[in-house]
Parts: C-alpha cells; structure tokens; sequence
C-alpha cells in the first residue's frame, strides 16, 4: 500500500508543470512494465482480461495498453464487457443489480474472445443504455498474432475467467494510493474515486453530485461482492493514481454549481466524504493545458484524445 502525505503534495505543486510531467512519466512507466509481460507470454496468453472498480480508470488504462502495443507493430483487438450486457427483459433472477456478473451475456463475451484470437471475424454487439437492449452489431476482425484485450468489472470474475485462464493475463487497475491529510486522516482510494465520478458525471451524464454519491455506495457494494474477490487472478496489478491529482479534482469540482450547496458538511459527514473534502479545501487547484491527451485525468474531467 502506498501512501503519499499532503504537504508531499502541496511542495510539488510549487513546480506544477515539472510535476505532472513527472508523474505522467511514472503512469507510462506501468504501462511500459505491463506490455513487457504481456509480449513476453504473447505466444501462450494472447487475451488481456482486464478489470477495475467504477471509477478506477480501467478504459483509459485499457487504451493505453492498445496504443502502446500498436505503436510496436502489434495489432490489437479491444473489447468493453458493457457492450454484452443482456437485454432488460432477458435478465436471470439473480441479476438484482447492474454490478451482477448475472446481467452480462457471458458466453457471447467469452466466444467472441475465442474467435478473434482464433483469426475469425465477429460481430461485435453494442449496448444501446438508453433502451436496455442491444443496439446492433459491429464486425471485428481477428488475428493468431493479434492481442485481445477485454475490459470490464467482472472479466476477472471465475465465472468469465475461469473460461480463459490458460490464455489470459489478469490486469486488476485501481487508485490505491492513500493520502495522509494535515491532521494525519487517511483518504482511501474510494473516496478519490466518488470525486473523479461526481466531476465525470456531471459533465458527462447530468446527474447531481449528490446523485453520484448516492449511487455510489450501491456501486460500493457491487465491488466488494463482484470484484474484490477476485483481484487474486490478476498477474498485473496497476495503481492509476497521479500524485497531482487532487489539485485538477479541486479545480473541477469547485466549478460545478451548487458545489458547496450540494456537498454541505452534514452531507459530506453523513456519507463519509469529510476527509476528502478537507483535501480538495487544502490542495493548490490546477487546470489541465500541460495535462497529455492520453492521462486518465482526463477521462474524469474531460479533454481526452479517447472516446468513452
């Protein structure tokens, strides 16, 4: 476990730009590391089951893994579990929740891996969220030498894994980074991760802050049922916190109307949220010109040369 102390933070931001830069290097770093292991068993394990909590950057770390690799000559196939999500309507009894292993086509997911690495062409579904139905087909042409990644919560889950562990490599990516504050209380990865979802939801799908923080400890609880659990599967483990992180939240978040009225202190105390709020009142706020395209940064507050 990692941790890093605030007053660490608020000395680096006296050199902002040299700063991010630095731990932008670091990031590309563990992308870097990840790929090396992920060519060096290519032979055997060509798919890259990769997954994440909600807000842990799973995507972008994702799509850096198909750049990078591309970059090299290596063609890559990507894949999002979302997009096999079943049909409202077409739902077992035990999918009580979007974070249920029980709402995926599991079985379409997992052929679909099997025949891109088997070089076959497939019809790739996608998930139309708006009317809980699949949308339509897109084909997707596969390869022996390709690398197949697919991303999502539960593709570490036995229940998809267990079906491709002798051919894929595990990659579990979260923050996992803690922050010490000046009173020295700890803000755990979680708490990071409902600040990147309220600024990302906001902006993105036009719900409230208190919405998302709502929701929040539904998704909580997916995690520790669904995805904790298995963590054990992955071979890779990459922590996606960026030490100038908290002053682009602060930023951001501070722009979002009804901020202070929304997160009030008996709000924030109510839902374990008060250390994280004294770290976004006690970090220098910084806006993101110097931030690259590619960070996952910038899948939280928008900018990305990616489409989410």
């Amino acid at each position: 476990m990692r941790v890093i102390d605030i007053e660490n933070i608020n000395y680096n931001m006296k050199n902002d730009t040299q700063f991010v830069l630095r731990c932008e290097e670091v990031f590309h770093d563990k992308i870097s590391a990840a790929v090396g292991t992920i060519l060096s068993g290519k032979k055997d394990k060509p798919i890259v089951a990769l997954t994440g909590p909600s807000g842990s950057g799973k995507t972008t770390t994702a799509m850096r893994l198909q750049k990078y690799l591309e970059n090299l000559g290596v063609k890559v196939c990507m894949l999002s579990m979302d997009n096999f999500f079943l049909p409202l309507d077409q739902r077992p009894p035990e999918a009580t929740d979007w974070e249920s292993p029980y709402c995926v086509n599991r079985d379409l997911l997992v052929s679909c891996i099997e025949r891109l690495a088997d070089g076959r062409e497939v019809d790739i579904p996608w998930y139309d969220f708006k009317t809980g139905n699949t949308g339509g087909y897109n084909k997707m042409q596969g390869s022996k030498d390709a690398i197949i990644i697919a991303e999502g919560i539960h593709m570490l889950n036995p229940l998809i894994f267990d079906k491709l562990r002798g051919e894929a490599n595990g990659i579990y990516v979260a923050p996992r980074t803690r922050i010490i504050t000046a009173d020295d209380k700890i803000v755990r990865p979680e708490q990071l991760r409902v600040a990147r979802r309220m600024i990302r939801d906001y902006n993105t799908r036009g719900h409230s802050l208190r919405d998302t923080v709502i929701r929040a400890e539904s998704v909580d609880r997916g995690e520790v049922n669904y995805i904790q659990p298995h963590k054990n599967n992955a071979s890779i483990h990459i922590d996606t916190f960026h030490d100038y992180e908290p002053c682009i939240l602060s930023q951001y978040l501070k722009e979002i109307p009804q901020f202070r009225e929304e997160l009030d202190d008996t709000f924030v105390e109510e839902h374990g949220l008060t250390d994280l709020m004294h770290i976004v009142d006690s970090v220098p706020p910084l806006r993101t010109p110097f931030v690259p395209l590619d960070s996952i940064v910038r899948e939280f507050v928008g900018g990305s040369c990616f489409q989410y």
